[in-house]
């Protein structure tokens, strides 16, 4: 049986992660202090220590859990999803929408004061995913035209790229929207979206 959390550990740990979020987008993750964070969830510092070890354990569960939960929202329910025809990916709306759901995390995380090692761990989740789709979709991949580890690289490197462009540009487009810009340079690539002759 799923072992369910007490209803107050959670609240805590929930005012814990609001409150490193609000830190970090004040004043960078390396100026933070345990004291700074049991302040700001207005809780005392023995509480903090039943949760957490120190700030970087309160951060790396943070992320982990996040990402995760990013994980299993935008995995593709069918490999339909990327043998389909359509404008657009179901697997990158769902990436998108993510996303816009949890605007203040991926917005303090990868933003100026934001935690560098956090997109290179994203990063890796997106290369991961991409690695066990080509193995399922490309069975030879000695067959491929380009390297698997350099169409994975692109591919990833691309998908946070737009990601964080459009972050950082308070999100002028929905996410439906994106995920369609996203599936047209994905599968037709960058001279074809942009209608070069």
């Amino acid at each position: 049986m799923k072992k369910t959390i007490d209803p107050r550990i959670k609240k805590t740990r929930r005012y814990l992660k609001e409150a490193l979020l609000s830190l970090i987008k004040q004043k960078g993750f390396d100026a933070i202090t345990v004291r700074d964070l049991t302040q700001e969830a207005d809780i005392n510092r023995a509480t903090f220590y039943q949760h957490y070890q120190d700030k970087f354990d309160l951060l790396d569960q943070t992320i982990d859990e996040m990402l995760l939960s990013m994980a299993t929202y935008v995995a593709p329910k069918s490999m339909r999803e990327f043998t389909e025809n359509k404008d657009s990916s179901p697997v990158f709306e769902r990436l998108f929408q993510f996303i816009y759901e949890n605007t203040f995390f991926f917005q303090v995380m990868m933003g100026e004061k934001g935690v560098p090692s956090f997109q290179h761990r994203m990063l890796k989740i997106i290369q991961q995913f991409m690695n066990e789709k080509i193995d399922q979709l490309h069975p030879h991949p000695e067959k491929m035209n380009v390297p698997k580890e350099i169409l994975i690289h692109y591919i990833s490197f691309a998908n946070l790229g737009l990601i964080t462009y459009w972050l950082e540009n308070d999100m002028k487009y929905s996410a439906k929207y994106m995920a369609k810009q996203l599936s047209e340079l994905s599968v037709r690539g960058p001279l074809f979206a942009a209608k070069f002759e």
